[in-house]
């Protein structure tokens, strides 16, 4: 890599100064280096938490400019991959890859397209209950158990709308990760991140009755998939979500995807 990028350097340095290969030339170096970086923390050589060398190490080891160099560690920080924070204890803090940009482009491509909240809604019905009643095939009784626990911890959180749907949405993808399907649950969770921005400011289920239903709606799914009928939990679970889109409402329904989720 920095061989790469000393020969590009050099190519760029015999250009004049100014012209619009050298500028071309400059992000390609940037672009070089911060795919280096990018490989060695997803291949988890750079571990999250941790800070990249000093700015004066990395120039060296690379064989960059100053200016290259920031280029670099901004394409990164763009793709939330790391964190530049400023100040004598600063540094490029390595964090580690979500789905938080995913959400905001996936937001953006939805507004442009004018897709509604219930044709999101649809996925999630098409995509989720196959995925979840897939369990029964494999389910062991002892994910049966830890499953269960985490259903009765989540009982305690009713009450508490935010939290109560954080620890099922929880529940489900853990459901869906024991089948092995991980490219399903990264899906269901870039699903369910935007649909719960664009429900912010929805009238608040303050009685818990809606969290109440959903806990049982959970709790019986399990006990489907416990039974190892593949066909029973898959309807139920299809049937759950017709009810969860009927309670938004048609206004709430057509409600266009906002650009922001």
């Amino acid at each position: 890599m920095k061989q790469a990028v000393n020969a590009d350097e050099r190519v760029s340095a015999q250009r004049a100064p100014g012209s619009p290969t050298r500028v071309i030339r400059s992000h390609r170096i940037a672009e070089l280096m911060a795919s280096d970086i990018r490989r060695r923390i997803l291949e988890r050589e750079l571990l999250e938490d941790h800070t990249l060398p000093p700015e004066i190490e990395l120039m060296a080891q690379y064989g960059v400019s100053r200016p290259t160099l920031r280029e670099a560690l901004c394409l990164l920080e763009a793709e939330k991959l790391i964190v530049v924070r400023r100040g004598g204890k600063g540094g490029a803090v390595i964090q580690r890859p979500s789905l938080g940009g995913a959400v905001r482009q996936f937001g953006f491509l939805l507004n442009y397209r004018g897709v509604t909240l219930g044709d999101v809604h649809r996925a999630r019905t098409i995509i989720e209950p196959p995925a979840l009643a897939s369990l029964a095939l494999t389910v062991t009784p002892e994910q049966v158990a830890d499953l269960k626990q985490q259903l009765c911890d989540a009982a305690t959180a009713i009450g508490d709308e935010h939290r109560h749907r954080l620890l099922l949405c929880a529940i489900r993808e853990q459901m869906v990760d024991m089948t092995g399907a991980i490219t399903t649950t990264m899906i269901m969770r870039l699903l369910q991140q935007v649909i719960d921005h664009q429900t912010t400011g929805f009238p608040a289920d303050r009685n818990g009755k809606l969290q109440a239903l959903s806990q049982k709606a959970h709790e019986r799914m399990l006990d489907l998939v416990a039974t190892g009928n593949v066909a029973v939990a898959e309807t139920y679970w299809r049937d759950h979500l017709s009810q969860v889109r009927q309670h938004f409402g048609q206004r709430n329904a057509s409600q266009l995807i906002a650009g922001e989720a």
